[in-house]
């Protein structure tokens, strides 16, 4: 995903708003995990990029929907993510000039240099700080509903109201079989 910056580097305007959606089989969608499936719909991403002077800012609000599989029964459930990215815009080029950027204003920049998003050939590509943001508010589990019970460890099939799952034969440790014997 790479923003046309070019308007906004030159002074024509004092802010830039973009709408991009990332389809399902693009480079995105290729960073997250193997079990992520991102629907159809793909990957919507609304913004701003705003000079301020000094630097510029970009605040995106993001907007996913994937299917992934329930962590307990394995049902494939749709889920939706919305989260905002915010990055700060460096217009430093060259891999020197943003060392030497980053060093010459440390006080003002500590801390924020995993924030930066740097112009390259005239745009902002913003596809490897949405993939990580992406993967980090993704959660932990997935689940098909607050009260899925999982699959039956004896059968495999999942566990509802009709089948509340089948009773275990109680196996007997081989070393007290012989104990077995004398409650007969």
């Amino acid at each position: 995903m790479k923003i046309d910056a070019s308007d906004i580097l030159s002074g024509r305007v004092p802010s830039l708003d973009f709408e991009y959606t990332e389809s399902a089989d693009g480079r995105i969608c290729d960073m997250l995990p193997a079990d992520i499936e991102v629907l159809p719909s793909g990957i919507t991403v609304r913004g701003r990029v705003t000079d301020t002077g000094g630097y510029m800012s970009l605040s995106a609000d993001v907007e996913v929907r994937y299917k992934a599989p329930c962590d307990r029964c394995l049902d494939v459930t749709e889920h939706t993510i919305e989260f905002v990215l915010e990055r700060v815009v460096s217009a430093a080029s060259s891999p020197e000039s943003r060392e030497r950027m980053i060093e010459e204003d440390e006080a003002e920049w500590d801390g924020v240099t995993d924030d930066l998003v740097y112009i390259t050939d005239g745009g902002i590509d913003l596809s490897e700080d949405l993939a990580e943001a992406l993967s980090l508010e993704l959660p932990m589990r997935h689940l098909c509903s607050d009260g899925c019970r999982g699959l039956c460890p004896v059968c495999g099939k999942k566990i509802t109201d009709e089948h509340p799952g089948c009773t275990p034969e109680k196996e007997i440790d081989p070393r007290l079989a012989i104990l077995k014997k004398l409650l007969d």
